[in-house]
């Protein structure tokens, strides 16, 4: 409402502002009273119709701001160039490309943009990240796996690299065609123990480890894995948020948010009653997920 009140304050006193000026004004104001449509319209327009006379600034703020808009709603489609615009210019900014991942992944039109990226920039973090999390998502796990270790071999020491590569060699080794099955289930698992020394032996890296082992059919290795999650109490950490984040969804969270200590009880009642171990199953049920 402030920048409103602003364009109202300069027109009433008979200024007259340049149209860029005015343009940025109005669409702040849109956007201060949640009408974003009507805002990102006008920034399309703008950047449509005023190409050759918007200065560069103003040009490089009304993108951002219809970046801004498009993280705020669903279906951005109007957003997609400010979004696409933004990373181009900051190709290896984690926080241009986490935005733009939370626009785009609403969308199914960014993977030849994507594509075109990965080609231009190998050495681009995000890029390969992104691409690895789209052909996980898709279970194209030979192909996550490849774009896992390119974000490897540029960030050997990051906790989420490590997870993300061996979860993908794990899900790899359990497809019908690989022959050499039991060297791609050892270097997943060195990948998530690489997790968990630089998680610092946290109980979500272990919860990993011990689903692995699960998942493999390593059955005991994965029981005494969950009993370490069970011995940890996990206090809740705050969510990380992007810029542009409402606190909707931090006001849904119910205290133990943070805590595997429930899921990893119920896995482990699972196996304890495949087992036979009744009496054991419904003990870990009582003590860790009974209201």
């Amino acid at each position: 409402m402030e920048e409103i009140k602003w364009l109202h304050f300069w027109l009433s006193r008979g200024q007259i502002l340049c149209k860029a000026h005015a343009q940025s004004y109005l669409c702040k104001g849109l956007v201060s009273v949640q009408r974003y449509w009507e805002a990102l319209e006008i920034i399309n327009s703008s950047l449509k119709l005023a190409h050759n006379t918007l200065t560069t600034d103003k040009k490089e703020e009304l993108r951002s701001l219809g970046a801004q808009i498009a993280y705020n709603i669903d279906g951005p489609t109007n957003g997609w160039d400010c979004a696409r615009y933004i990373v181009s210019q900051n190709p290896y900014s984690f926080a241009a490309w986490n935005c733009y991942y939370k626009i785009m992944s609403r969308l199914d039109k960014h993977s030849k943009f994507l594509h075109e990226k990965s080609i231009k920039h190998e050495d681009c973090i995000p890029v390969n990240l992104i691409k690895g999390h789209h052909f996980t998502m898709i279970s194209q796990h030979q192909a996550a796996a490849r774009y896992y270790l390119k974000a490897y071999k540029l960030m050997p020491e990051n906790a989420l690299i490590n997870l993300c590569v061996g979860t993908a060699l794990i899900n790899l080794a359990l497809g019908l065609r690989l022959h050499n099955k039991h060297q791609c289930v050892l270097q997943g698992l060195a990948f998530l123990y690489n997790n968990l020394r630089l998680s610092g032996n946290s109980q979500e890296a272990l919860y990993n480890l011990a689903r692995a082992y699960h998942h493999v059919g390593l059955i005991t290795l994965a029981v005494t894995y969950y009993e370490k999650v069970l011995a940890i109490h996990q206090k809740d950490h705050p969510i990380p948020k992007l810029p542009n984040d409402g606190s909707e969804a931090m006001d849904d969270l119910k205290p133990g948010y943070c805590d595997l200590r429930r899921e990893a009880a119920y896995n482990l009642h699972i196996i304890y009653k495949s087992s036979g171990a009744m009496g054991l199953a419904r003990q870990v049920l009582r003590d860790h997920c009974s209201l």
